[in-house]
């Protein structure tokens, strides 16, 4: 019976049992910044004048540029006329039946296409240099570019915020400066 008495006063007393809190401030003396080397990058632009070797164009007489000459001729002319008229020819020869015909104007539309680009990208070669003109002259072009630069710079990442607290010198690390800390006790009995 008393064995049952005891338990039963122990398990009683085990509920009540715990743990009391309070909350206490300390006066933060002062704050110390903590710094970290932060490296960072810029770009810069730079430009410089470089000078090129490039090909004059007015060496060649008959010089054809299609996009900034002139003389581009994009009409219709004699050979391309037989251009197609052979294309049409060679075609005939492919095929039977409708076969012949389908041959006959891919043979001709091909035709035309080649005399068209030989009559336009025609070059000629001149080993001559006329009226003392250079086949070759410089041009000095403006090339920029981005550079990259690396900063290294001290930054603030956090305060050491001291404290003394009951004849104890103590510190808190927070992100900002703090006037007062707080402080928890916990007490179990």
């Amino acid at each position: 019976m008393k064995n049952i008495f005891l338990i039963t006063i122990l398990s009683i007393s085990s509920l009540f049992a715990g743990s009391d809190r309070f909350i206490d401030f300390a006066k933060v003396t002062y704050s110390e910044p903590i710094y970290e080397y932060v490296n960072s990058r810029s770009h810069r632009q730079e430009c410089k004048e470089v000078r090129y070797k490039v090909k004059n164009d007015n060496y060649y007489d008959n010089y054809d540029d299609r996009y900034y000459s002139s003389n581009y001729n994009d009409g219709l002319g004699v050979d391309t006329l037989i251009g197609t008229a052979a294309g049409a020819i060679i075609g005939s020869q492919i095929g039977k039946g409708n076969g012949r015909v389908a041959a006959q104007i891919v043979g001709g539309l091909l035709g035309a296409k080649v005399a068209h680009e030989v009559r336009n990208n025609y070059k000629p070669e001149h080993n001559y240099n006329r009226n003392n003109r250079a086949e070759y002259r410089y041009e000095t072009r403006t090339e920029c570019y981005d550079k990259p630069k690396r900063h290294k710079r001290k930054m603030i990442t956090a305060y050491k915020n001291y404290f003394n607290y009951k004849g104890v010198e103590h510190y808190k690390v927070t992100n900002r400066p703090l006037r007062k800390v707080k402080i928890t006790h916990r007490i179990d009995f």
